[in-house]
């Protein structure tokens, strides 16, 4: 009887001390399920807490807007940003067209910066683009001058892929071609139609 006893004592403790463990490793699991969450919630508040561009500006913005985000950034907040990225990028294409107008009427040919203090919404932004796009929009401006509106064909197309690379690298859709309003079509009046007398009866 008294073995049975020990057996049972036994294999009653074992049942507890596995119990034990299984306790312990479920509070080890939501311990770390919860410091997760509140990590979900924290990021995206630190982020918005930095401003509206989450702290991003120059080639930091423009590498986050073109898909390289710091870890453990959360991307919802990344999305906001490039919302009211888009207004500042298209504003920082037609100020750097504008330079190379300016220089052209200056007689002057310089190289142009990648970065831009852009007015926003939201306040100034220092926003960076990459040198191929920046020279191609530049030179569009500054080679605009050289020739009548008439022959703005090539630069028109020129700008516009210019700016649709750029818009494709920061995942944005180009709405509307920059040349319609940088460079817009020259408007040829229509010939007039001689009116003639009604044929006599």
């Amino acid at each position: 009887m008294e073995p049975f006893i020990l057996a049972f004592i036994a294999i009653g403790l074992l049942v507890i001390l596995v119990f034990i463990i299984y306790l312990v490793d479920r509070v080890n699991a939501i311990e770390k399920e919860t410091r997760q969450f509140s990590r979900s919630l924290k990021g995206p508040q630190e982020a918005r807490a930095l401003g509206p561009f989450a702290g991003f500006t120059s080639k930091k913005l423009w590498d986050a807007m073109t898909g390289r985000i710091p870890e453990g950034m959360d991307p919802s907040v990344i999305a906001e940003v490039r919302e009211r990225y888009e207004p500042v990028l298209q504003k920082h294409i037609e100020a750097v067209f504008q330079e190379g107008v300016k220089d052209g009427q200056r007689g002057m040919s310089g190289d142009p910066k990648n970065t831009k203090l852009i007015a926003s919404l939201h306040g100034p932004i220092e926003s960076w683009l990459p040198s191929a796009q920046v020279n191609t929009i530049y030179k569009c401006g500054l080679d605009s001058l050289e020739s009548p509106s008439t022959q703005w064909d090539g630069l028109r197309d020129a700008l516009d892929e210019a700016a649709q690379t750029l818009y494709a690298m920061a995942l944005l859709t180009l709405r509307q071609a920059p040349s319609s309003t940088l460079m817009p079509q020259a408007v040829v009046d229509a010939p007039e139609v001689a009116v003639l007398p009604p044929a006599a009866q």
